[in-house]
């Protein structure tokens, strides 16, 4: 229920005071499980994802803003849920895939954090393992602007103007084993049609 109250307040601040395009946004299917894969370059992404398309978005977030009570709170009620960075996190894998088995929105940033001067950095293979584990499609997303709006240290956001593009779907459905033997290589070619958008 809290994440549709703060859709309602949320959405019409970002059509006056941020001006947000969204292009390909019919790119998302309208059902079933789907992940998308966003460059990173600032904490509001999450935010203007959710803003961005009707379905409700799910998000992988750093553990360590569920440490305060206030924040976990909110963060949970906004569907999202902590992952422990630099290693394996079991729970936020299980609950990755038992939201894509329940047929919704999981947004995944592949490169796992906000890069250094917005370069791109390497993206990771979690999104490709839970894509062929799930068997859902991949919607690789470019986000650009946010990193104005929202400069690193900054806990309001400034006026401006930020872009969201989808891309086409990327599906994974194969009889051989063709891309769990090749992640790497799978995630390069997300990574590489984030960069194309």
């Amino acid at each position: 229920m809290l994440y549709e109250i703060a859709k309602l307040i949320i959405s019409p601040f970002f059509n006056s005071y941020i001006r947000l395009d969204i292009v390909g946004h019919k790119n998302i299917p309208r059902s079933g499980g789907v992940i998308l894969a966003p460059n990173h370059i600032s904490y509001l992404d999450p935010i203007l994802l959710g803003v961005a398309i009707k379905r409700k978005v799910y998000s992988m977030a750093k553990g360590e803003l569920f440490k305060n009570a206030i924040l976990r709170f909110v963060m949970t009620h906004l569907k999202a849920f902590p992952v422990k960075r630099g290693r394996m996190d079991r729970y936020a894998l299980k609950r990755s895939l038992q939201i894509l088995n329940q047929g919704k929105v999981l947004n995944m940033f592949p490169e796992g954090t906000i890069p250094l001067n917005s370069n791109t950095i390497e993206g990771k293979p979690g999104v490709v393992w839970l894509a062929l584990k799930a068997n859902v499609p991949v919607v690789p997303v470019k986000i650009t602007g946010s990193d104005k709006l929202l400069p690193d240290g900054k806990v309001f956001p400034k006026m401006g103007r930020a872009r969201i593009v989808f891309g086409q779907p990327i599906s994974f459905e194969t009889k051989d084993n063709t891309y769990k033997k090749n992640k790497k290589r799978i995630t390069e070619k997300i990574m590489e049609e984030i960069e194309k958008l």
